[in-house]
């Protein structure tokens, strides 16, 4: 196993998790503590975010379908018009 995973999304987000909900059901809450809790998830959610994103203008054009051929639509005489010469 990878130790920077197991750094990163295990020890750090656990803790930073524990801190969070260790002073959400506390009788008088730490700011200082929620603020460092949050801190020690933000790389794992940044990863996450970071994959879930395009990572440009170059990917978003590749990952979509290519145009297929067009509909029919109806010709210019099915309606009684005419084409001009």
């Amino acid at each position: 196993m990878n130790r920077w995973f197991l750094l990163k999304d295990v020890l750090l987000t656990g803790t930073g998790l524990g801190v969070i909900l260790s002073q959400i059901f506390s009788p008088a809450p730490n700011g200082l503590l929620l603020g460092t809790g949050l801190a020690l998830t933000v790389p794992t959610i940044a990863d996450h975010v970071r994959a879930l994103l395009p990572s440009g203008a170059g990917a978003s054009s590749s990952s979509s379908p290519q145009p297929g051929p067009p509909l029919p639509g109806p010709t210019p005489g099915a309606t009684g018009e005419h084409a001009a010469p």
